[in-house]
């Protein structure tokens, strides 16, 4: 059967706009819904990410404050290091006198006495010196070792100071004096040595300066 609309036209359009403004009003409503659930899925996301910075930035504040406590054992550790280094610097420019001592009785001739030696390091070799290093092939004013001693001839001395030379840190090594005569007499079979000699040398300077400190309780 066919169905018949019975309301007067008037009534039918007015209908019809109910109806279109019906679902304009839920569309709308739903619009709403949609915007209300992403502003608090949005606002979920804020809050979250600001509940992250709030940590990061507690933990950067506990690492700062960890950091500016142990402050002072980082400089403790830097002067530490500083002295370390220095004070390898100043053992590594030392003068070594007992391997100096042990070459000279390596090289002394077997039959040349010593009867002294002394020696003095200069103030270019000293840890802190203010004086300036020698200059290459400059000579000293003043030894810095000194060998006096006796033999039986003159070519004895030559010889030692030939043997000296050997000795890697000596350098500039000069016959000061040499006295006296070939030995003639005798006591029972031993010849008496009659030349007495002095002979000065200096030391070889460094390769590297050594540290500019003043070595703490120096002269006391």
């Amino acid at each position: 059967m066919k169905r018949i609309n019975l309301l007067p036209p008037e009534q039918r359009a007015k209908a019809s706009r109910e109806r279109g403004l019906l679902w304009a009003i839920l569309i709308l409503v739903a619009v709403v819904v949609a915007l209300g659930l992403v502003y608090v899925w949005q606002n979920g996301q804020v809050n979250d990410k600001q509940a992250e910075l709030d940590g990061l930035m507690a933990e950067t504040a506990a690492v700062q404050q960890q950091a500016a406590a142990l402050a002072p054992y980082a400089a403790i550790q830097t002067t530490r290091t500083s002295m370390t280094q220095t004070a390898q610097g100043i053992y590594d420019s030392r003068v070594p006198w007992s391997t100096i001592l042990q070459e000279v009785s390596l090289v002394i001739p077997e039959n040349v006495r010593l009867q002294s030696l002394s020696g003095t390091v200069p103030a270019t070799m000293l840890p802190g010196s203010a004086a300036p290093p020698a200059a290459a092939g400059a000579v000293a004013a003043t030894p810095d070792i000194t060998f006096a001693g006796t033999t039986y001839t003159h070519k004895d001395v030559a010889e030692f100071m030939t043997r000296l030379g050997l000795i890697p840190q000596l350098s500039n090594i000069q016959l000061a004096s040499s006295t006296g005569a070939a030995a003639t007499g005798t006591t029972g079979t031993t010849s008496t040595p009659t030349v007495t000699f002095t002979v000065t040398a200096t030391l070889r300077p460094y390769l590297t300066p050594p540290p500019a400190t003043v070595v703490q309780g120096a002269g006391q």
